[in-house]
């Protein structure tokens, strides 16, 4: 597939300098470019990147756009554009179309589709999945090799939902929604009450569903269990990372990040436009304000307010937790600083020497 780059400014909305008639194939970083691709400066620490770059041509800032700028070294071709990065994502979409161009949406032979299911037009199965009874399926909406769709389930219109993606009955997936393999949507809530006479775990049915809205793409190897009754709910836009695990009655809103590794528990409620960063740990029952942002690794155990930022394990305030990890590395130097000043006001032993703090610690 070959693109003008003429074309290129016309869909990003650039400004192009150089040869409108010459044409990408491909996309690249600026390193990796060859004479065939696109690339793009995301960021003004690797301008000079750009000099050495054999790309065909450039995204860049408009605030690059300068005559100093057209004398330097680098790519022919630019284009200038308000967000080069969002540039460049234009045209990985649209090679991302070509590359995975296919024939009409078919529903395979093999696939098993009950006959009280509705398929909207356009709708394509791949072999041996499996979409059971009364379910519905929107228009144009793509289906993979070995999925599975249960009673009742809903997913919208224009999706694509890749192999092995098990949503579960009742389950309501939006418009436009991508699912990566391995995820599974519905899957029961761990809800359990313990016996206090013999010590056993009863289960608790687990009758409510979850409802995906619309925009949302979820990843790889992520459970979203069903509310043990009402629902668990994903908010439009949402983007959810691998191996992400959201418990039963989670309430995710708008917008947000949530990325891999992080575990929410129940009947959390997480607001609109939030960031939980990786392997972040949320405790049940809380509420995270609107525009908050959790750091890698951090354990969530209280509340958190709207557009706070939150670092550690138990987390707190972003700066006051910096100033905590710190003055972790000087607690040794702290710790003899006060022994001495004890010594000295006849409290306790002095400072030990080198030798004996090596010794004490082997002992240890």
């Amino acid at each position: 597939m070959k693109i003008d780059l003429s074309e290129l400014a016309r869909l990003t909305g650039g400004d192009l300098e150089g040869s409108g008639d010459a044409a990408i194939e491909g996309a690249a970083g600026l390193s990796d470019a060859t004479p065939r691709d696109v690339s793009f400066l995301g960021n003004p620490k690797y301008a000079s990147q750009v000099k050495a770059s054999r790309a065909c041509c450039v995204f860049l800032p408009r605030s690059a756009r300068t005559a100093a700028a057209r004398n330097q070294e680098g790519p022919a071709n630019r284009i200038y554009v308000d967000d080069p990065q969002w540039a460049f994502a234009q045209v990985l979409a649209l090679l991302e179309k070509e590359m995975k161009k296919t024939g009409p949406a078919v529903v395979d032979t093999k696939s098993s589709v009950h006959y009280e299911a509705k398929l909207g037009s356009q709708v394509g199965v791949g072999p041996y999945s499996v979409i059971e009874r009364k379910a519905e399926i929107g228009a144009g909406t793509q289906i993979g090799a070995q999925c599975y769709i249960g009673a009742d389930a809903r997913v919208g219109a224009g999706c694509l939902i890749y192999p092995q993606v098990v949503i579960r009955e009742n389950c309501v997936v939006g418009d436009r929604a991508i699912v990566h393999s391995g995820t599974v949507i519905g899957s029961d809530g761990f809800g359990f009450s313990t016996d206090k006479a013999t010590g056993l775990h009863r289960k608790i049915p687990q009758i409510g569903n979850v409802v995906v809205e619309d925009d949302v793409e979820i990843g790889s190897n992520v459970s979203i269990d069903r509310g043990t009754v009402g629902s668990t709910r994903i908010g439009t836009g949402t983007k959810i990372d691998n191996l992400v695990q959201i418990a039963h009655n989670v309430t995710i809103g708008k917008n947000c990040f949530v990325v891999s590794q992080t575990g929410i528990a129940g009947s959390t409620r997480v607001g609109n436009h939030v960031i939980l960063a990786g392997q972040a740990g949320v405790i049940g029952h809380l509420t995270i304000g609107d525009g908050a942002i959790i750091t890698a690794q951090s354990g969530i155990m209280s509340d958190v307010e709207p557009k706070a930022i939150l670092f550690g394990s138990p987390a707190r305030p972003h700066r006051e937790a910096m100033k905590l990890q710190a003055l972790m590395g000087k607690l040794p130097e702290i710790y003899e600083a006060i022994r001495e000043i004890k010594s000295k006001l006849g409290l306790g032993r002095g400072p030990r020497s080198r030798e004996q703090r090596e010794h004490e610690d082997a002992k240890q």
